[in-house]
Protein backbone atom coordinates (compact mmCIF):
# COMPACT_ATOMS: atom_id res chain seq x y z
CA UNK A 1 0.00 0.00 0.00
CA UNK A 2 1.38 3.00 -1.23
CA UNK A 3 1.63 6.57 1.39
CA UNK A 4 -1.56 8.54 0.50
CA UNK A 5 -0.30 11.20 1.91
CA UNK A 6 0.19 14.01 -0.78
CA UNK A 7 -0.81 11.77 -3.61
CA UNK A 8 -4.26 13.13 -5.84
CA UNK A 9 -7.55 11.43 -6.21
CA UNK A 10 -6.66 9.83 -9.49
CA UNK A 11 -3.54 8.19 -8.07
CA UNK A 12 -5.98 6.70 -4.87
CA UNK A 13 -7.83 5.26 -7.12
CA UNK A 14 -5.24 3.71 -9.52
CA UNK A 15 -3.53 2.30 -6.36
CA UNK A 16 -6.55 0.82 -5.22
CA UNK A 17 -6.98 -1.42 -8.55
CA UNK A 18 -10.98 0.13 -8.89
CA UNK A 19 -10.30 0.01 -12.70
CA UNK A 20 -9.14 -3.72 -12.34
CA UNK A 21 -12.47 -4.20 -10.18
CA UNK A 22 -14.53 -2.35 -13.06
CA UNK A 23 -12.42 -5.31 -15.71
CA UNK A 24 -13.14 -8.33 -14.11
CA UNK A 25 -16.78 -7.31 -13.46
CA UNK A 26 -17.00 -7.01 -17.62
CA UNK A 27 -15.25 -10.37 -17.61
CA UNK A 28 -18.00 -12.06 -15.40
CA UNK A 29 -20.81 -10.82 -17.33
CA UNK A 30 -19.23 -12.14 -20.55
CA UNK A 31 -17.92 -15.72 -18.57
CA UNK A 32 -21.73 -16.03 -17.29
CA UNK A 33 -22.89 -15.36 -21.58
CA UNK A 34 -20.24 -18.37 -22.32
CA UNK A 35 -21.93 -20.50 -19.92
CA UNK A 36 -25.31 -20.33 -20.69
CA UNK A 37 -24.07 -20.46 -24.12
CA UNK A 38 -22.45 -23.61 -23.85
CA UNK A 39 -25.11 -25.22 -21.33
CA UNK A 40 -28.02 -24.60 -24.15
CA UNK A 41 -25.78 -26.56 -26.15
CA UNK A 42 -25.13 -29.41 -23.88
CA UNK A 43 -29.16 -29.95 -23.05
CA UNK A 44 -29.47 -31.16 -26.70
CA UNK A 45 -28.05 -34.65 -25.35
CA UNK A 46 -31.08 -35.01 -23.08
CA UNK A 47 -33.56 -33.97 -26.30
CA UNK A 48 -31.80 -36.55 -28.43
CA UNK A 49 -31.29 -39.22 -26.51
CA UNK A 50 -33.92 -42.66 -27.30
CA UNK A 51 -35.64 -43.77 -24.88
CA UNK A 52 -37.56 -46.56 -24.32
CA UNK A 53 -40.37 -44.82 -22.65
CA UNK A 54 -41.13 -42.94 -25.51
CA UNK A 55 -40.96 -46.02 -27.83
CA UNK A 56 -37.74 -45.23 -28.86
CA UNK A 57 -37.83 -41.86 -29.54
CA UNK A 58 -36.30 -38.74 -28.39
CA UNK A 59 -37.90 -35.48 -27.17
CA UNK A 60 -37.13 -33.73 -30.36
CA UNK A 61 -38.44 -36.43 -32.67
CA UNK A 62 -41.70 -35.53 -30.36
CA UNK A 63 -41.67 -32.12 -31.57
CA UNK A 64 -39.89 -30.74 -27.74
CA UNK A 65 -37.26 -28.21 -28.34
CA UNK A 66 -34.90 -27.00 -25.69
CA UNK A 67 -34.46 -23.24 -24.59
CA UNK A 68 -31.32 -21.28 -25.91
CA UNK A 69 -30.39 -18.42 -23.44
CA UNK A 70 -28.85 -15.38 -24.33
CA UNK A 71 -27.89 -11.84 -22.57
CA UNK A 72 -29.30 -9.03 -25.48
CA UNK A 73 -27.74 -6.34 -23.07
CA UNK A 74 -26.01 -5.38 -19.89
CA UNK A 75 -25.16 -1.74 -18.63
CA UNK A 76 -22.92 -1.65 -15.60
CA UNK A 77 -22.56 1.55 -13.71
CA UNK A 78 -20.02 2.53 -11.11
CA UNK A 79 -19.93 5.40 -8.72
CA UNK A 80 -17.07 6.57 -6.28
CA UNK A 81 -17.13 9.24 -3.44
CA UNK A 82 -13.52 10.30 -2.50
CA UNK A 83 -12.70 12.20 1.41
CA UNK A 84 -9.46 13.36 1.93
CA UNK A 85 -8.87 14.56 5.87
CA UNK A 86 -5.96 15.65 8.08
CA UNK A 87 -6.35 15.56 11.85
CA UNK A 88 -4.68 14.44 14.73
CA UNK A 89 -4.91 10.98 13.77
CA UNK A 90 -3.42 8.98 10.62
CA UNK A 91 -5.60 6.60 9.39
CA UNK A 92 -7.37 5.35 5.09
CA UNK A 93 -9.89 3.67 4.47
CA UNK A 94 -11.08 1.88 1.05
CA UNK A 95 -14.20 -0.38 0.43
CA UNK A 96 -15.62 -1.20 -3.16
CA UNK A 97 -18.43 -4.12 -3.46
CA UNK A 98 -20.14 -5.75 -6.71
CA UNK A 99 -22.47 -8.14 -7.43
CA UNK A 100 -24.78 -10.02 -9.69
CA UNK A 101 -27.43 -12.60 -9.19
CA UNK A 102 -30.01 -14.83 -10.88
CA UNK A 103 -31.94 -17.09 -8.60
CA UNK A 104 -34.03 -18.34 -12.22
CA UNK A 105 -32.66 -22.00 -12.67
CA UNK A 106 -33.94 -24.39 -14.77
CA UNK A 107 -32.87 -28.58 -14.99
CA UNK A 108 -33.62 -31.46 -17.13
CA UNK A 109 -32.92 -34.84 -16.67
CA UNK A 110 -33.56 -38.70 -18.62
CA UNK A 111 -32.61 -42.05 -17.94
CA UNK A 112 -32.35 -44.50 -20.19
CA UNK A 113 -31.40 -48.49 -20.48
CA UNK A 114 -29.29 -48.66 -23.55
CA UNK A 115 -26.19 -50.41 -25.43
CA UNK A 116 -24.94 -47.44 -27.79
CA UNK A 117 -22.14 -46.76 -26.24
CA UNK A 118 -19.81 -44.51 -28.57
CA UNK A 119 -16.14 -45.08 -29.03
CA UNK A 120 -14.60 -42.84 -31.53
CA UNK A 121 -17.27 -43.51 -34.29
CA UNK A 122 -18.29 -46.66 -33.12
CA UNK A 123 -21.47 -47.92 -31.89
CA UNK A 124 -22.31 -50.41 -29.41
CA UNK A 125 -24.61 -53.22 -30.52
CA UNK A 126 -27.66 -54.72 -28.88
CA UNK A 127 -28.24 -58.24 -27.87
CA UNK A 128 -30.77 -60.92 -27.14
CA UNK A 129 -30.04 -63.99 -25.68
CA UNK A 130 -31.91 -67.51 -26.36
CA UNK A 131 -31.61 -70.56 -25.20
CA UNK A 132 -31.26 -73.78 -27.73
CA UNK A 133 -32.28 -77.38 -26.29
CA UNK A 134 -29.71 -79.75 -27.70
CA UNK A 135 -33.01 -81.71 -29.41
CA UNK A 136 -34.75 -78.54 -31.09
CA UNK A 137 -36.72 -78.83 -34.37
CA UNK A 138 -38.17 -75.50 -33.76
CA UNK A 139 -37.83 -72.67 -35.71
CA UNK A 140 -37.37 -68.75 -34.63
CA UNK A 141 -39.43 -66.35 -35.52
CA UNK A 142 -37.67 -62.10 -35.97
CA UNK A 143 -40.16 -59.39 -36.67
CA UNK A 144 -42.82 -61.56 -38.50
CA UNK A 145 -40.03 -63.84 -40.39
CA UNK A 146 -39.99 -67.49 -40.05
CA UNK A 147 -36.28 -68.99 -39.89
CA UNK A 148 -35.63 -72.23 -39.74
CA UNK A 149 -32.46 -73.93 -39.18
CA UNK A 150 -31.07 -76.94 -40.95
CA UNK A 151 -29.10 -80.02 -40.15
CA UNK A 152 -29.23 -82.83 -37.84
CA UNK A 153 -26.54 -82.24 -35.46
CA UNK A 154 -26.84 -79.05 -32.94
CA UNK A 155 -23.78 -77.47 -34.16
CA UNK A 156 -25.39 -77.47 -38.01
CA UNK A 157 -28.53 -76.53 -37.10
CA UNK A 158 -26.79 -73.68 -35.11
CA UNK A 159 -24.71 -72.75 -37.90
CA UNK A 160 -27.67 -72.51 -40.07
CA UNK A 161 -29.44 -70.29 -37.96
CA UNK A 162 -25.84 -68.42 -37.45
CA UNK A 163 -26.20 -67.91 -41.35
CA UNK A 164 -29.50 -67.00 -41.94
CA UNK A 165 -30.01 -64.20 -39.15
CA UNK A 166 -26.79 -62.68 -40.21
CA UNK A 167 -27.62 -62.57 -43.64
CA UNK A 168 -30.39 -60.58 -44.04
CA UNK A 169 -32.02 -59.91 -40.54
CA UNK A 170 -30.29 -57.20 -38.94
CA UNK A 171 -28.35 -59.65 -36.79
CA UNK A 172 -24.51 -58.79 -36.32
CA UNK A 173 -23.27 -62.13 -34.78
CA UNK A 174 -24.73 -64.93 -33.81
CA UNK A 175 -22.54 -67.01 -30.34
CA UNK A 176 -23.04 -70.27 -28.52
CA UNK A 177 -21.89 -71.74 -25.86
CA UNK A 178 -22.21 -75.72 -25.78
CA UNK A 179 -23.86 -77.06 -22.91
CA UNK A 180 -21.58 -77.81 -19.50
CA UNK A 181 -22.18 -81.25 -20.21
CA UNK A 182 -20.78 -84.65 -17.81
CA UNK A 183 -22.03 -88.17 -19.03
CA UNK A 184 -20.94 -91.82 -18.10
CA UNK A 185 -18.92 -92.19 -21.45
CA UNK A 186 -16.77 -95.45 -21.59
CA UNK A 187 -15.45 -97.86 -24.17
CA UNK A 188 -13.93 -101.40 -24.56
CA UNK A 189 -11.36 -100.17 -27.13
CA UNK A 190 -7.74 -99.69 -26.46
CA UNK A 191 -6.89 -96.48 -25.23
CA UNK A 192 -4.28 -95.40 -27.66
CA UNK A 193 -6.91 -95.75 -30.35
CA UNK A 194 -10.28 -94.80 -28.40
CA UNK A 195 -9.84 -91.70 -25.97
CA UNK A 196 -13.27 -90.97 -23.80
CA UNK A 197 -14.06 -87.93 -21.50
CA UNK A 198 -16.85 -86.87 -19.74
CA UNK A 199 -17.80 -84.74 -23.08
CA UNK A 200 -16.58 -86.73 -25.55
CA UNK A 201 -14.97 -89.77 -27.82
CA UNK A 202 -12.37 -89.47 -29.66
CA UNK A 203 -10.46 -91.71 -32.17
CA UNK A 204 -6.97 -90.87 -32.17
CA UNK A 205 -5.83 -92.37 -35.16
CA UNK A 206 -4.59 -90.93 -38.43
CA UNK A 207 -3.82 -91.48 -41.88
CA UNK A 208 -0.80 -89.78 -42.24
CA UNK A 209 2.98 -89.66 -40.63
CA UNK A 210 3.69 -87.09 -38.60
CA UNK A 211 6.64 -85.65 -36.27
CA UNK A 212 8.21 -82.87 -34.14
CA UNK A 213 11.63 -82.58 -34.59
CA UNK A 214 13.59 -80.23 -31.43
CA UNK A 215 16.23 -78.23 -32.83
CA UNK A 216 18.26 -76.94 -30.06
CA UNK A 217 21.92 -76.50 -30.99
CA UNK A 218 23.49 -74.87 -33.44
CA UNK A 219 25.66 -78.47 -34.87
CA UNK A 220 25.96 -80.44 -37.62
CA UNK A 221 23.09 -83.37 -37.74
CA UNK A 222 21.82 -85.96 -39.67
CA UNK A 223 18.51 -87.03 -39.79
CA UNK A 224 17.17 -90.15 -40.41
CA UNK A 225 13.26 -90.05 -41.48
CA UNK A 226 12.96 -93.23 -42.84
CA UNK A 227 15.06 -96.14 -44.60
CA UNK A 228 15.30 -94.30 -47.86
CA UNK A 229 15.60 -90.46 -46.45
CA UNK A 230 18.37 -88.94 -45.05
CA UNK A 231 18.40 -85.28 -43.95
CA UNK A 232 22.56 -83.78 -43.45
CA UNK A 233 22.64 -80.97 -42.14
CA UNK A 234 25.99 -78.41 -41.16
CA UNK A 235 26.59 -75.55 -38.69
CA UNK A 236 25.13 -71.85 -39.49
CA UNK A 237 25.86 -68.64 -38.02
CA UNK A 238 23.03 -68.96 -35.42
CA UNK A 239 20.38 -70.88 -33.98
CA UNK A 240 17.78 -69.57 -35.82
CA UNK A 241 20.05 -69.42 -39.60
CA UNK A 242 20.60 -73.48 -38.54
CA UNK A 243 16.84 -73.84 -37.64
CA UNK A 244 15.54 -72.29 -41.43
CA UNK A 245 18.62 -74.68 -43.01
CA UNK A 246 17.04 -77.91 -41.43
CA UNK A 247 13.74 -77.10 -42.78
CA UNK A 248 15.28 -76.24 -46.26
CA UNK A 249 17.09 -79.56 -46.10
CA UNK A 250 14.02 -81.72 -45.09
CA UNK A 251 11.77 -79.87 -48.39
CA UNK A 252 14.39 -80.50 -50.26
CA UNK A 253 14.39 -84.37 -49.60
CA UNK A 254 10.11 -84.19 -50.06
CA UNK A 255 7.36 -86.58 -49.17
CA UNK A 256 6.55 -83.87 -46.39
CA UNK A 257 4.87 -80.58 -44.78
CA UNK A 258 6.88 -78.44 -42.71
CA UNK A 259 6.60 -75.63 -40.60
CA UNK A 260 9.08 -74.11 -38.63
CA UNK A 261 7.86 -73.05 -34.75
CA UNK A 262 10.62 -70.34 -32.90
CA UNK A 263 10.92 -71.01 -29.31
CA UNK A 264 8.16 -69.13 -27.51
CA UNK A 265 8.32 -65.09 -26.64
CA UNK A 266 5.86 -63.59 -24.80
CA UNK A 267 3.11 -61.64 -26.50
CA UNK A 268 3.82 -63.51 -29.42
CA UNK A 269 2.36 -67.07 -31.05
CA UNK A 270 3.22 -69.92 -31.34
CA UNK A 271 0.57 -71.48 -33.08
CA UNK A 272 -2.57 -70.52 -33.89
CA UNK A 273 -5.91 -71.85 -34.98
CA UNK A 274 -8.02 -69.66 -37.56
CA UNK A 275 -11.62 -68.91 -37.98
CA UNK A 276 -13.94 -66.76 -40.53
CA UNK A 277 -15.50 -63.57 -39.45
CA UNK A 278 -18.20 -63.90 -36.65
CA UNK A 279 -17.15 -67.95 -35.91
CA UNK A 280 -15.86 -70.22 -33.43
CA UNK A 281 -15.23 -73.09 -35.53
CA UNK A 282 -12.96 -75.15 -37.89
CA UNK A 283 -12.75 -73.34 -41.01
CA UNK A 284 -11.44 -76.49 -42.82
CA UNK A 285 -10.10 -79.72 -42.12
CA UNK A 286 -7.01 -79.50 -42.52
CA UNK A 287 -7.02 -76.97 -39.63
CA UNK A 288 -8.59 -79.70 -37.78
CA UNK A 289 -5.88 -81.95 -38.58
CA UNK A 290 -3.31 -79.59 -37.60
CA UNK A 291 -4.39 -78.90 -34.43
CA UNK A 292 -4.97 -82.57 -33.75
CA UNK A 293 -1.70 -83.87 -34.48
CA UNK A 294 -0.66 -80.78 -32.33
CA UNK A 295 -2.71 -81.93 -29.56
CA UNK A 296 -1.12 -85.23 -29.66
CA UNK A 297 2.14 -84.00 -29.27
CA UNK A 298 1.54 -81.84 -26.31
CA UNK A 299 0.26 -85.39 -24.86
CA UNK A 300 3.45 -87.67 -25.71
CA UNK A 301 5.87 -84.39 -24.36
CA UNK A 302 3.87 -83.33 -21.72
CA UNK A 303 3.95 -79.35 -22.85
CA UNK A 304 2.66 -77.10 -20.81
CA UNK A 305 0.16 -74.26 -23.10
CA UNK A 306 -1.60 -71.55 -23.14
CA UNK A 307 -4.27 -69.92 -24.98
CA UNK A 308 -5.55 -67.00 -25.85
CA UNK A 309 -9.05 -66.07 -28.16
CA UNK A 310 -9.43 -62.89 -30.00
CA UNK A 311 -11.26 -60.68 -32.95
CA UNK A 312 -10.11 -58.12 -35.19
CA UNK A 313 -12.38 -55.27 -35.40
CA UNK A 314 -15.03 -55.39 -37.10
CA UNK A 315 -18.44 -55.04 -35.52
CA UNK A 316 -18.90 -53.97 -31.71
CA UNK A 317 -16.40 -54.15 -28.54
CA UNK A 318 -18.91 -56.84 -26.87
CA UNK A 319 -19.62 -59.07 -29.66
CA UNK A 320 -15.90 -58.82 -30.17
CA UNK A 321 -15.21 -60.27 -26.52
CA UNK A 322 -17.83 -63.10 -26.61
CA UNK A 323 -16.78 -63.97 -29.38
CA UNK A 324 -12.63 -63.98 -28.75
CA UNK A 325 -13.90 -66.05 -25.02
CA UNK A 326 -15.86 -68.54 -27.66
CA UNK A 327 -12.45 -69.14 -29.74
CA UNK A 328 -10.23 -69.50 -27.05
CA UNK A 329 -12.89 -72.44 -25.36
CA UNK A 330 -13.25 -74.20 -28.43
CA UNK A 331 -9.82 -74.85 -28.77
CA UNK A 332 -9.11 -75.55 -25.49
CA UNK A 333 -12.00 -77.98 -25.73
CA UNK A 334 -10.63 -80.01 -28.58
CA UNK A 335 -7.59 -80.15 -26.89
CA UNK A 336 -8.85 -81.68 -23.71
CA UNK A 337 -10.93 -84.15 -26.23
CA UNK A 338 -7.87 -85.23 -28.13
CA UNK A 339 -6.25 -85.96 -24.40
CA UNK A 340 -4.46 -82.91 -23.27
CA UNK A 341 -4.31 -82.48 -19.43
CA UNK A 342 -6.60 -79.74 -18.23
CA UNK A 343 -3.57 -79.18 -15.94
CA UNK A 344 -1.64 -78.34 -19.30
CA UNK A 345 -3.82 -75.46 -20.31
CA UNK A 346 -3.87 -71.80 -19.11
CA UNK A 347 -7.00 -70.56 -21.15
CA UNK A 348 -6.44 -66.88 -20.47
CA UNK A 349 -9.38 -64.12 -20.56
CA UNK A 350 -10.47 -63.17 -23.90
CA UNK A 351 -9.58 -59.26 -24.85
CA UNK A 352 -11.73 -59.72 -27.54
CA UNK A 353 -10.35 -56.89 -30.07
CA UNK A 354 -7.91 -56.01 -27.85
CA UNK A 355 -4.32 -57.17 -29.52
CA UNK A 356 -5.70 -55.66 -33.01
CA UNK A 357 -6.56 -52.66 -31.31
CA UNK A 358 -2.96 -52.10 -29.97
CA UNK A 359 -1.36 -52.91 -33.74
CA UNK A 360 -3.77 -49.58 -34.42
CA UNK A 361 -6.26 -51.65 -36.74
CA UNK A 362 -8.72 -49.40 -37.53
CA UNK A 363 -12.18 -49.81 -36.16
CA UNK A 364 -14.34 -52.23 -38.41
CA UNK A 365 -11.11 -53.58 -40.35
CA UNK A 366 -10.90 -56.67 -41.46
CA UNK A 367 -7.90 -58.47 -40.36
CA UNK A 368 -7.18 -62.29 -40.48
CA UNK A 369 -4.28 -62.28 -38.42
CA UNK A 370 -6.62 -61.58 -35.12
CA UNK A 371 -9.35 -63.91 -36.20
CA UNK A 372 -7.34 -66.77 -34.07
CA UNK A 373 -6.72 -68.50 -31.03
CA UNK A 374 -3.04 -68.24 -29.95
CA UNK A 375 -1.09 -71.22 -28.78
CA UNK A 376 1.79 -70.20 -27.02
CA UNK A 377 4.48 -73.32 -25.20
CA UNK A 378 5.94 -70.94 -22.43
CA UNK A 379 7.96 -73.24 -21.60
CA UNK A 380 9.92 -73.87 -24.46
CA UNK A 381 13.08 -72.11 -25.50
CA UNK A 382 14.39 -73.63 -28.70
CA UNK A 383 12.62 -74.80 -32.30
CA UNK A 384 10.06 -77.13 -33.28
CA UNK A 385 10.11 -78.66 -36.86
CA UNK A 386 6.56 -80.22 -37.88
CA UNK A 387 6.37 -82.73 -40.40
CA UNK A 388 3.53 -84.35 -42.30
CA UNK A 389 3.34 -86.53 -44.68
CA UNK A 390 1.65 -85.60 -48.14
CA UNK A 391 1.07 -89.34 -48.96
CA UNK A 392 2.90 -92.78 -49.16
CA UNK A 393 5.87 -91.05 -47.49
CA UNK A 394 7.03 -92.19 -43.71
CA UNK A 395 8.56 -91.49 -40.53
CA UNK A 396 10.59 -94.99 -39.33
CA UNK A 397 13.65 -95.39 -37.97
CA UNK A 398 14.24 -91.92 -37.59
CA UNK A 399 17.14 -90.88 -35.82
CA UNK A 400 18.11 -88.68 -33.42
CA UNK A 401 15.50 -90.29 -31.95
CA UNK A 402 14.81 -88.55 -28.41
CA UNK A 403 11.18 -89.75 -27.67
CA UNK A 404 12.37 -91.20 -24.27
CA UNK A 405 14.44 -87.99 -23.39
CA UNK A 406 17.65 -86.49 -24.12
CA UNK A 407 18.64 -83.00 -25.20
CA UNK A 408 20.59 -81.72 -28.43
CA UNK A 409 18.77 -82.19 -32.02
CA UNK A 410 16.32 -85.27 -32.57
CA UNK A 411 12.53 -86.69 -33.17
CA UNK A 412 10.40 -85.34 -29.95
CA UNK A 413 7.59 -87.32 -31.05
CA UNK A 414 5.59 -89.51 -34.03
CA UNK A 415 2.24 -90.19 -34.42
CA UNK A 416 2.71 -92.99 -37.27
CA UNK A 417 -0.75 -94.07 -39.22
CA UNK A 418 -3.00 -96.65 -38.47
CA UNK A 419 -6.85 -97.87 -39.21
CA UNK A 420 -7.72 -100.83 -36.38
CA UNK A 421 -9.86 -102.66 -37.24
CA UNK A 422 -12.27 -101.80 -34.05
CA UNK A 423 -15.59 -104.40 -35.07
CA UNK A 424 -16.87 -105.99 -32.07
CA UNK A 425 -16.15 -103.15 -29.70
CA UNK A 426 -17.95 -100.42 -28.47
CA UNK A 427 -18.64 -96.76 -26.59
CA UNK A 428 -21.03 -96.88 -23.71
CA UNK A 429 -22.77 -93.64 -22.75
CA UNK A 430 -25.10 -93.39 -19.83
CA UNK A 431 -24.98 -97.33 -19.95
CA UNK A 432 -26.30 -97.66 -23.37
CA UNK A 433 -23.45 -99.32 -25.82
CA UNK A 434 -23.12 -98.46 -29.52
CA UNK A 435 -21.10 -100.49 -31.62
CA UNK A 436 -18.33 -99.06 -33.32
CA UNK A 437 -18.84 -99.19 -37.63
CA UNK A 438 -15.53 -98.32 -39.53
CA UNK A 439 -17.76 -99.10 -42.84
CA UNK A 440 -16.40 -96.43 -45.38
CA UNK A 441 -19.04 -93.06 -45.72
CA UNK A 442 -18.93 -89.22 -46.72
CA UNK A 443 -15.53 -89.65 -48.13
CA UNK A 444 -14.15 -91.75 -45.90
CA UNK A 445 -12.00 -94.78 -46.33
CA UNK A 446 -12.82 -98.02 -44.38
CA UNK A 447 -11.47 -98.12 -40.63
CA UNK A 448 -10.62 -94.74 -40.89
CA UNK A 449 -10.63 -92.23 -37.36
CA UNK A 450 -13.57 -90.21 -39.49
CA UNK A 451 -15.32 -92.93 -40.17
CA UNK A 452 -15.82 -94.56 -36.95
CA UNK A 453 -16.76 -90.49 -35.55
CA UNK A 454 -19.74 -90.25 -38.40
CA UNK A 455 -21.24 -93.56 -37.49
CA UNK A 456 -20.99 -93.28 -33.87
CA UNK A 457 -22.78 -89.54 -34.31
CA UNK A 458 -25.22 -90.89 -35.74
CA UNK A 459 -25.98 -93.29 -33.84
CA UNK A 460 -26.12 -91.34 -31.04
CA UNK A 461 -28.34 -88.61 -32.42
CA UNK A 462 -31.28 -91.42 -33.97
CA UNK A 463 -31.88 -91.60 -30.06
CA UNK A 464 -34.23 -90.00 -27.55
CA UNK A 465 -31.93 -88.90 -25.19
CA UNK A 466 -28.81 -88.15 -26.49
CA UNK A 467 -27.12 -85.93 -29.26
CA UNK A 468 -24.12 -84.91 -30.67
CA UNK A 469 -21.79 -83.12 -32.94
CA UNK A 470 -18.70 -84.58 -35.29
CA UNK A 471 -16.03 -82.46 -35.63
CA UNK A 472 -13.60 -84.71 -37.89
CA UNK A 473 -12.56 -87.90 -35.97
CA UNK A 474 -14.47 -86.34 -32.52
CA UNK A 475 -17.68 -86.80 -31.30
CA UNK A 476 -18.90 -84.19 -29.08
CA UNK A 477 -21.89 -85.86 -26.54
CA UNK A 478 -24.88 -84.40 -24.89
CA UNK A 479 -28.44 -85.01 -23.55
CA UNK A 480 -31.07 -84.21 -25.70
CA UNK A 481 -32.22 -81.99 -23.20
CA UNK A 482 -29.19 -79.83 -22.45
CA UNK A 483 -29.09 -76.27 -23.67
CA UNK A 484 -26.86 -73.98 -25.55
CA UNK A 485 -26.45 -70.75 -24.75
CA UNK A 486 -27.21 -68.27 -27.67
CA UNK A 487 -26.19 -64.38 -27.63
CA UNK A 488 -27.23 -62.05 -30.61
CA UNK A 489 -26.14 -58.71 -31.27
CA UNK A 490 -27.67 -56.08 -33.89
CA UNK A 491 -25.89 -53.56 -35.21
CA UNK A 492 -30.04 -52.03 -35.80
CA UNK A 493 -31.36 -49.33 -33.66
CA UNK A 494 -34.85 -50.21 -35.37
CA UNK A 495 -37.13 -52.85 -32.86
CA UNK A 496 -36.38 -56.33 -33.54
CA UNK A 497 -39.14 -59.08 -31.83
CA UNK A 498 -38.55 -62.56 -31.34
CA UNK A 499 -40.42 -65.93 -30.81
CA UNK A 500 -38.92 -68.73 -30.91
CA UNK A 501 -40.24 -72.38 -30.96
CA UNK A 502 -40.37 -75.77 -29.93
CA UNK A 503 -36.83 -76.17 -27.71
CA UNK A 504 -35.88 -72.35 -29.17
CA UNK A 505 -36.25 -70.53 -25.85
CA UNK A 506 -36.18 -66.78 -26.07
CA UNK A 507 -34.77 -65.39 -22.53
CA UNK A 508 -34.06 -61.78 -23.18
CA UNK A 509 -35.14 -59.69 -26.20
CA UNK A 510 -33.11 -56.97 -27.55
CA UNK A 511 -32.97 -54.48 -25.46
CA UNK A 512 -30.09 -51.75 -24.22
CA UNK A 513 -27.52 -53.31 -22.15
CA UNK A 514 -26.77 -51.04 -19.49
CA UNK A 515 -28.46 -47.53 -17.97
CA UNK A 516 -27.24 -44.03 -17.93
CA UNK A 517 -28.55 -40.78 -16.45
CA UNK A 518 -28.29 -37.47 -18.45
CA UNK A 519 -28.74 -34.40 -16.66
CA UNK A 520 -28.60 -31.08 -18.03
CA UNK A 521 -29.03 -27.79 -15.68
CA UNK A 522 -29.29 -24.22 -17.26
CA UNK A 523 -29.61 -20.56 -15.59
CA UNK A 524 -28.78 -22.10 -12.37
CA UNK A 525 -28.18 -19.24 -9.45
CA UNK A 526 -25.59 -17.08 -10.30
CA UNK A 527 -23.32 -14.93 -8.05
CA UNK A 528 -20.81 -12.41 -8.65
CA UNK A 529 -19.32 -10.53 -5.71
CA UNK A 530 -16.14 -7.98 -5.34
CA UNK A 531 -14.91 -6.41 -2.38
CA UNK A 532 -12.03 -4.15 -1.24
CA UNK A 533 -10.52 -3.26 1.93
CA UNK A 534 -7.69 -1.32 2.87
CA UNK A 535 -7.04 0.39 5.90
CA UNK A 536 -3.56 2.58 6.77
CA UNK A 537 -3.13 4.23 10.10
CA UNK A 538 0.09 6.18 11.25
CA UNK A 539 1.16 8.39 14.19
CA UNK A 540 0.40 11.12 11.50
CA UNK A 541 -3.09 12.51 11.94
CA UNK A 542 -4.19 11.63 8.23
CA UNK A 543 -7.45 10.78 7.43
CA UNK A 544 -8.79 9.20 3.36
CA UNK A 545 -12.02 7.29 2.69
CA UNK A 546 -13.69 6.11 -0.67
CA UNK A 547 -16.72 5.52 -0.67
CA UNK A 548 -18.77 4.25 -3.88
CA UNK A 549 -21.55 1.22 -5.37
CA UNK A 550 -22.05 -0.43 -8.35
CA UNK A 551 -25.29 -1.59 -10.41
CA UNK A 552 -26.13 -3.60 -12.82
CA UNK A 553 -28.49 -4.48 -15.10
CA UNK A 554 -28.62 -6.99 -17.92
CA UNK A 555 -31.97 -8.34 -19.88
CA UNK A 556 -31.85 -12.34 -20.61
CA UNK A 557 -33.70 -13.61 -23.78
CA UNK A 558 -34.82 -17.65 -24.28
CA UNK A 559 -34.89 -17.99 -27.82
CA UNK A 560 -35.33 -21.37 -29.83
CA UNK A 561 -32.27 -23.24 -31.40
CA UNK A 562 -32.01 -22.24 -35.34
CA UNK A 563 -33.33 -23.85 -37.71
CA UNK A 564 -30.17 -25.11 -39.38
CA UNK A 565 -28.90 -26.44 -35.86
CA UNK A 566 -32.13 -28.50 -35.46
CA UNK A 567 -32.13 -29.98 -38.97
CA UNK A 568 -28.84 -30.84 -38.55
CA UNK A 569 -29.63 -32.83 -35.55
CA UNK A 570 -32.70 -34.57 -37.04
CA UNK A 571 -30.33 -35.81 -39.81
CA UNK A 572 -28.03 -36.74 -37.70
CA UNK A 573 -30.87 -38.94 -36.03
CA UNK A 574 -31.60 -40.38 -39.86
CA UNK A 575 -28.03 -41.37 -39.87
CA UNK A 576 -27.48 -42.99 -36.87
CA UNK A 577 -31.01 -45.23 -37.72
CA UNK A 578 -30.34 -46.16 -41.25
Amino acid sequence: MANYDGMTPGEVLADASVAEFIKELGLGIAKAQKDLDENSVRQMKAFTEVQDSLGERSLLELGLLPAFYHYQHADISVSLQLRLEVGKTDEFGFAANASLGDTRQRSAASSASESETESGTRVETRQAQLEYQADATGTLTINGTQVVPAGQAPRARLGSLRDQLVEGQGVEALVYSPPDTSLAISSDAPESQVLTTSRSVAFIFTSRSNGLVAIRDNAATDYVLNSGTTVSTSTQGDLAAYAEHVKTQVDAAGGFTTKLHPPHQEGEATFGVYFDTGKAEFRSEEDRLALAELARGFVAMGTRVRLEGMTDRQGSAQKNLTLGEARGRFVHDFLIANGVSASQIDLVDSRGEGRADDADDDDGQSNQQWRVTWIMTPERDYYWLSLRSEGSAQLDNVTPDLRTGGGGNGFVFLWQPASPDLSGLSVTVEGQAFPLNGAAVAGHTENAAEAYAHHLAADLNATSTLRANQLGHVVELMRASDTYDIKLFSATSEQIELTGSEGLTVTRQFSRSRTRQVESREGSSTAMAIGVSVNKRETRQFNMAVTGNSQISARLASVPPPDLFVEAIHALQRERRS
